[in-house]
């Protein structure tokens, strides 16, 4: 979406409103894809005489992915304050700023760059979401809780020796010797 602000370059220092919704893309995230509801950005931009367009307000979007403990799938509302300036002119390939040319500014890259920053670290579908406990191979269900499962973690070795010492099956000095 694009917002005119040609009146705002034509009246530098008056604050102007705006409501727009912004559609955004899916996004690969370290593998899984995170897909968005249309965002909807609100506030206000006011432009300076150097050219120099101030845009700030309010983004707010849901973002949907799979539950990272039981793959179902989970969403976000995502809401969030923002304030950038876009510079008449700048390089619109450059990241670390935003740039505009004529009388419009494009806020895919503000909604973007604002949605991703404020992704939760972890998608779950409910609060306290303890994972798939079971999966069934061929006609059998197989529990995948790893005290079941012991030698298929990292720390398999380690707990079956703390499951010998507390049975007292080691000798606690043995540890100390090489």
């Amino acid at each position: 979406m694009k917002l005119d602000v040609s009146e705002a370059i034509r009246n530098p220092g008056v604050s102007y409103a705006f409501r727009v919704e912004q559609a955004m893309a899916p996004q690969d995230v370290s593998g899984d894809e995170v897909r968005f509801d249309p965002a909807a950005l609100e506030g206000s931009f006011r432009a300076t005489s150097d050219g120099t367009v101030t845009v700030s307000g309010t983004l707010h979007v849901t973002a949907h992915a799979n539950c990272a403990n039981c793959l179902r799938p989970a969403s976000a509302k995502i809401q969030t304050d923002f304030e950038e300036d876009f510079l008449y002119n700048g390089d619109p390939e450059d990241d670390e700023i935003f740039a505009y040319s004529g009388g419009q500014i494009d806020l895919e890259k503000l909604t973007l760059t604002y949605a991703m920053l404020n992704l939760p670290m972890r998608f779950l579908c409910r609060s306290g979401c303890e994972g798939m406990q079971e999966y069934v191979a061929g006609d059998a269900t197989v529990s995948l809780c790893q005290k079941e499962l012991p030698g298929q973690h990292p720390f398999a070795a380690l707990q079956r020796l703390l499951d010998d010492q507390e049975s007292g099956q080691v000798d606690e000095g043995s540890a100390d010797k090489d």
